[in-house]
């Protein structure tokens, strides 16, 4: 199954930074959206998670359908497993 990840975050977010990080150690890239600098990035996260608070990953299947995940923790955790399964990471 093909998934879409978009991770809500801000620069100075220490629990962002966090998750950050693991991406680079992880290899792994998709896209970023600066909560505090788009305003638009900043709406997406409260309509659709329900929540303001970051880092929050958006996670879109091939199906079209999404889910929303918060916790800085929860997050590299889920993004390790996906990575041990073989799933693409994309932009």
């Amino acid at each position: 199954m093909s998934e879409n990840y978009t991770l809500y975050q801000y620069e100075s977010c220490p629990f962002c930074y966090r998750v950050r990080l693991f991406l680079d150690e992880a290899g792994i890239t998709l896209q970023l959206k600066d909560t505090m600098m788009d305003q638009g990035a900043f709406v997406e996260l409260i309509r659709g998670g329900g929540s303001p608070t970051v880092p929050c990953l958006r996670i879109e299947d091939s199906s079209g359908d999404v889910r929303w995940l918060y916790e800085s923790l929860d997050i590299i955790k889920f993004l390790k497993e996906r990575k041990n399964q073989g799933n693409g990471f994309v932009d």
